[in-house]
């Protein structure tokens, strides 16, 4: 199944991020400014029903409206071949459950969108548009005072499980005072 072979990779790649961070000293004992507008690219993996798997690479831009509450507008291509292709522009709302100016932010996410599917199938082109939601969690690991990676994962619906690595960078924010 390619869901478990990415969550191996996935898994894989937080493992050496963790030895990485951990190898190097700790922040500075600088306050950092909370973060106030980032961006971050995708990559991973959905599954939309058993044995149906999904190679997934996106982007999105979070805006901060408190310290720990932000919108995240974000668009996500999957594919599982030519002849089977899917578009999701999705708003979020996502939700800093630690300390958004620490080296590890935990946050939940979760937001509904439209997702486009164009594939081919018994020798028809076929395109459906429907709506997609999703919900879950992940932890961003600032390697900088602004580069981070993040592990995440989703339930919903279309599609039902994404996990993916997201690598990011925070635009306005997390100076020191």
């Amino acid at each position: 199944m390619m869901l478990s072979k990415w969550l191996g990779h996935i898994l894989a790649v937080g493992v050496c991020v963790v030895a990485c961070v951990t190898s190097l000293s700790a922040q500075q004992d600088q306050q950092l400014t909370r973060p106030k507008v980032e961006a971050k690219a995708l990559f991973g993996g959905v599954v939309f029903e058993p044995e149906l798997d999904h190679t997934a690479v996106g982007g999105a831009v979070r805006v901060y409206v408190t310290k720990r509450l932000s919108i995240e507008p974000e668009f996500l291509y999957m594919r599982n071949g030519a002849d089977d292709q899917d578009y999701i522009v999705q708003p979020n709302v996502a939700f800093d459950i630690t300390d958004p100016t620490k080296r590890f932010v935990a946050y939940a996410i979760g937001g509904a969108g439209v997702l486009h599917h164009k594939g081919r199938s018994s020798g028809f082109d076929r395109s459906v548009t429907t709506w997609t939601a999703s919900a879950g969690g992940g932890v961003k690991i600032f390697l900088t005072n602004r580069l981070f990676v993040s592990p995440e994962f989703r339930l919903g619906s279309e599609p039902t499980v994404r996990a993916t690595v997201n690598v990011g960078y925070v635009f306005a924010g997390r100076s020191a005072n």
